[in-house]
């Protein structure tokens, strides 16, 4: 039985590396400027709630965007009790096309960010509404020729959105084990590739960094076509994809979240306010998660020291291989984040703490425990309640 499932490993290690749309090779990147193309207004939408630690380093990057059309930017203070809106009012200074609106108290039904950016939406006028709607979180920077760099694209592919996987803190000895899985882990879930095909089911968003063209938000609904999600840049995606528009997901280099860097309890908390809900809140996919995620990253570690210690060379030839394979794959998100490719064999026990925190997010949920982010708590339906 332990040869067969080890054998079953490698066969979907073998299809994941070969034929599930190449999701480990990080080959989706921004393209450069095209100067001969024609440059729409974009209108720029950050909410933020409590952000005092990041907000003059975010806005300033969205103010000192070098793009070539008409270009405004809104923050929407999302009831922060902070010195956020003092802050950003500094840093707005002086810059006339830029706004703060202030959120009004969260509507039933709504998750923040979204509630946030509902009503910047609703903030300008009719006839005043740019071509384009840049969203990026309050937490980010961008290098001065990211928005060209979005535009170039969307312009060049017809694309009603364009996002980014911006790059995230890796400073910390947690942080360095777990953002390159997790990044790893969110590419095989929605392979960057396939979210490109309009002809693939997937679609990928990262909710960091988002151009959206205004005619695809309007035929959609609105922001209000996913109000109630907490996982809210991928259910955007499937939105746009679904009614008949390209979309594109790629790699955000040269933009870089800001936050503070985080120990084990923060990214623990990072993973479980969503694990559980990605699983649709069903305890059957959960268990079957956790027996998949067992046959795929420790059986093959398990079968290459067992079989070595019994002499079961056929065992251990077969969970070595598929250790390699997985490392590999792992390898291109490793050097990504500054690690040494070395690091990429410490998958199978990244794993682990994945798998662990997963149990946690579902047995969370079965406790009645809601999931909280920035000072709001979210239920099963994602509907919030104030602290």
């Amino acid at each position: 039985m332990t040869t067969a499932l080890t054998l079953l490993s490698l066969l979907i290690w073998l299809y994941l590396a070969l034929f599930h749309h190449g999701f480990w090779r990080r080959r989706e990147f921004l393209p450069e400027i095209d100067q001969n193309i024609d440059w729409p207004e974009v209108t720029s939408l950050t909410p933020a709630r409590n952000e005092e630690a990041v907000i003059s380093h975010s806005l300033s990057s969205l103010l000192l965007q070098n793009y070539a059309g008409a270009y405004k930017t809104i923050l929407i203070n999302d009831s922060s009790d902070d010195d956020t809106l003092s802050l950003a009012q500094s840093a707005m200074k002086g810059s006339p096309s830029a706004t703060i609106l202030e959120a009004p108290p969260l509507g039933k039904g709504w998750s923040g960010k979204l509630w946030a950016l509902h009503n910047g939406f609703k903030s300008i006028p009719k006839d005043e509404r740019p071509d384009y709607y840049w969203l990026s979180d309050a937490d980010i920077t961008h290098a001065p020729d990211t928005l060209g760099r979005l535009v170039t694209l969307a312009r060049q592919n017809d694309l009603a959105m364009v996002s980014l996987m911006v790059t995230l803190n890796c400073k910390t000895k947690w942080e360095a084990l777990i953002i390159p899985a997790f990044i790893y882990y969110f590419q095989m879930l929605y392979p960057f590739a396939a979210t490109a095909n309009p002809k693939s089911k997937f679609a990928g968003g990262a909710g960091g960094c988002i151009l959206i063209r205004r005619d695809a938000l309007e035929a959609i609904g609105g922001i209000e076509a996913i109000k109630d999600t907490l996982i809210d840049d991928c259910a955007l995606a499937a939105v746009i994809k679904g009614k008949g528009y390209n979309i594109w997901l790629g790699h955000g280099t040269d933009s870089h979240s800001i936050r503070e860097s985080a120990g084990l309890p923060d990214l623990w908390k990072m993973v479980t306010r969503t694990a559980f809900t990605q699983l649709n809140f069903s305890y059957l996919k959960l268990f079957g998660a956790i027996f998949g995620m067992f046959v795929m990253y420790a059986l093959p570690v398990i079968a290459a020291i067992y079989g070595l210690i019994s002499h079961d060379f056929t065992l251990a030839a077969l969970g070595t291989t598929t250790w390699i394979i997985m490392a590999i794959t792992y390898a291109p998100t490793i050097r990504a984040y500054d690690r040494p490719v070395a690091a990429s064999l410490l998958m199978p026990f990244t794993a682990h703490l994945f798998m662990a925190m997963t149990l946690h997010s579902g047995w969370l949920h079965f406790r009645g425990s809601h999931s909280g982010w920035r000072g709001r708590v979210y239920d099963k339906q994602s509907s919030q309640k104030e602290p």
